[in-house]
């Protein structure tokens, strides 16, 4: 059933769920024609960058999606342009649910001002969370960028954190590619913070970082997000209530799928000190 603005134009999917509970009750099931990961509240005031938000986007009307992939598997290490050489081809993309559940109190059904604030602040972090997860270490249908046949590796050859992001940003122009995106874990981000106005100077280049444990501690994956990738979005969300874990539970769904167009601009770097 898609409820009065399925598009949350004027309402969050919070209130439009807690809309759907005050006309069905248990049964409460709301459809949504929108990407509900990316409605997270306090993103607005505290931009912080999902990896969703480093990839391209295409809204897509299928499940299964063929794409163009590009390989550098007949590159000789000298190659000045080695992207001359690729050999192109196509896969098929497919989508799947990615899925965050969290249960909640009965006290928080009774008020709808309190349920709604209750998915948009605590199930959506989580489904946030679970999408970080699944775009990069993968599933059954989604392989993930941290898993992507043709990702490139680096051992760090300089004495810093910042040098070697540096570096390897330089390393993914080698394929034709222009770094503009990280994604690292938080106790390797907040370090840089204090190392003057580096996470800026990125930011003026057009590199955006997104920090996340979904992604190892000391390592790094860096990349032409825009260029290598796209994130197949079919814009279908859905939140509904269930007790099938004993009590009543609020659980939101999206649906989407992961494009690898060229995993050579992708590469995962290890960082000074990390074992």
């Amino acid at each position: 059933m898609f409820l009065d603005d399925p598009e949350l134009t004027r309402r969050s999917p919070g209130e439009e769920f807690a809309l759907a509970y005050a006309r069905q009750g248990e049964k409460a099931a709301v459809d949504l024609r929108a990407s509900i990961s990316d409605l997270f509240p306090p993103a607005k005031r505290r931009p912080r960058f999902t990896v969703r938000h480093l990839l391209r986007k295409a809204v897509v009307d299928a499940d299964e999606v063929t794409v163009f992939t590009e390989r550098a598997e007949n590159v000789a290490p000298g190659d000045a342009a080695p992207e001359w050489e690729f050999r192109v081809g196509s896969q098929v993309a497919r989508a799947q649910t990615i899925r965050a559940a969290v249960p909640v109190p009965p006290e928080i059904l009774r008020d709808p001002a309190a349920l709604a604030a209750f998915v948009d602040f605590r199930l959506l972090v989580r489904l946030g969370t679970a999408e970080n997860d699944v775009l990069l270490n993968g599933t059954e249908e989604i392989r993930g960028l941290l898993r992507t046949p043709g990702l490139r590796e680096r051992d760090p050859a300089e004495e810093t954190v910042a040098e070697t992001l540096l570096a390897t940003c330089a390393l993914c122009e080698w394929y034709g590619g222009s770094a503009d995106g990280i994604v690292m874990h938080p106790d390797d981000w907040w370090p840089l913070v204090a190392q003057g106005a580096f996470l800026e100077r990125l930011g003026v280049q057009g590199v955006k970082v997104s920090r996340t444990r979904m992604v190892p501690a000391g390592r790094a994956l860096v990349g032409d997000f825009t260029a290598a990738a796209t994130l197949l979005d079919r814009r279908a969300s859905t939140i509904r209530l269930t007790a099938d874990s004993g009590g009543p539970t609020v659980v939101a769904e999206i649906r989407e799928a992961l494009a690898v167009h060229l995993p050579g601009h992708f590469v995962l770097a290890r960082l000074p000190g990390a074992r």
